[in-house]
């Protein structure tokens, strides 16, 4: 039986079209997860002069010996290098080991789980901006060394942030899009050209794929600077994320048809999934994250399931279609459209997962294997788009004054409809 994997993307694109992003870059890694020490579901971004962390964890798909190290780099508002050197934004060694994993227990499959945070007594960060954290094994070939990178910022934080969100766009008025207001207050003095030296980015639920890069200002009013009534600021509401979760091996859990043994592996045959174009209807979800847990037994036990997809078609789309969610890293371009199977008459797909709470929905993509995430993926076609979605946006506020080397950021906040 087949399991659909994750399809990897020369790294060379990702660093070097479109920046970095949180991803795994080797099938030997699983469940990268990146986020606050202290919760889960906050996004990675910590205040400078604060004891907050950034914990990254994962599995590596072994019970192996492996000397995992990693090493951090300064990134750019765009998250491509910002070419600082190291001894400008770091403190400590470039390079440090890994802590000890830990093997899984009685498991069908083996892993070994590792989780660290930064900063630590190794790492002390200087500078404020973005930063790739990269993992590799010290004993693989060049070309398979690589196996992750976890993005995070640090923030300086200098400004003030004032955000919502409203249905009352600029393109319609309670339908199927939400618009950002943005004010940032700025102390007396501090920036002199806010066109040419502030840079906003919004995400909307951790979203690399229609993230904005460069709101253009559309006003400035004493010490505060207006980003509204723009294009950009315009994102299609989607809807709930679905919801799944395969945290027993005895009995099916939420959105879970049926449990079934067949070797090696646990099987979770998820209800058949349908288009949700008729209307909103209000769920509790978390936003497309995943949450590693196992009602039975103690954490290293979690083991994996293959997860069966289904989503009934009467033809085939005349694109192709992907999950998206933050178990694939909110990338779509990593992992492998979903077939269709003309018996069946339905989009399928296996994935192996492990077991916890999952967040997932359906999005249309490229026809073209060189579409780059920022070209957009197509939630609506599916999944709809309705006003009233709750989604979260995580706004950034990089600045850098004329003769500055890099993208400080300076404020940052979360706001939901």
């Amino acid at each position: 039986m087949l399991i659909l994997l994750i399809l990897f993307l020369p790294m060379c694109l990702m660093a070097n079209e479109k920046g970095y992003q949180s991803q795994v870059l080797s099938p030997r890694v699983k469940s990268l997860q990146v986020h606050l020490a202290s919760d889960w579901q906050k996004a990675p971004v910590i205040e400078m002069g604060s004891d907050q962390q950034v914990t990254v964890s994962f599995d590596e798909m072994s019970h192996e010996y492996l000397r995992l190290a990693y090493r951090v780099l300064h990134c750019n508002a765009d998250w491509t290098p910002s070419g600082m050197n190291e001894l400008e934004y770091l403190e400590g060694f470039s390079e440090n080991d890994l802590p000890e994993g830990n093997s899984s227990e009685a498991t069908t499959v083996e892993y070994t789980h590792y989780s660290f945070s930064l900063p630590n007594e190794q790492v002390q960060l200087k500078l404020s901006g973005n930063y790739v954290l990269e993992v590799f094994d010290r004993d693989a070939e060049e070309d398979e060394a690589l196996l992750l990178r976890a993005c995070f910022s640090l923030l300086d934080r200098k400004v003030g942030l004032d955000a919502k969100v409203s249905a009352q766009t600029d393109q319609a008025y309670n339908d199927k899009f939400q618009q950002v207001f943005i004010e940032v207050q700025t102390p007396m003095g501090l920036i002199s050209r806010p066109e040419s030296d502030v840079t906003i980015m919004i995400r909307q639920n951790r979203r690399v794929d229609n993230q904005v890069l460069g709101v253009p200002l559309y006003m400035s009013t004493g010490n505060a600077l207006h980003y509204k009534h723009q294009p950009a600021l315009v994102f299609e509401a989607g809807n709930e994320y679905r919801r799944f979760e395969i945290s027993s091996h005895k009995l099916p859990g939420m959105g879970v048809d049926r449990l079934d043994f067949q070797r090696p592996h646990y099987h979770a045959f998820l209800f058949a999934d349908q288009p949700r174009l008729s209307g909103y209807t209000y769920d509790e979800d978390q936003n497309g994250r995943f949450y590693i847990r196992n009602r039975e037994a103690d954490f290293l036990q979690s083991d994996y399931q293959v997860v069966h997809f289904c989503l009934p078609a009467s033809k085939p789309f005349d694109k192709p279609l992907y999950l998206l969610g933050d178990f694939v890293q909110a990338n779509m371009s990593q992992v492998l459209p979903l077939q269709y199977n003309e018996e069946t008459g339905a989009y399928e797909m296996e994935l192996l997962l492990k077991q916890g709470l999952y967040n997932y929905c359906y999005a249309l993509g490229h026809l073209s294997e060189n579409a780059l995430p920022s070209e957009g993926y197509c939630v609506g076609a599916i999944e709809g788009d309705y006003w009233p979605t709750k989604n979260e946006y995580q706004i950034f506020v990089y600045y850098r004054p004329f003769g500055g080397q890099y993208d400080e950021l300076i404020g940052y906040g979360e706001v939901t409809n």
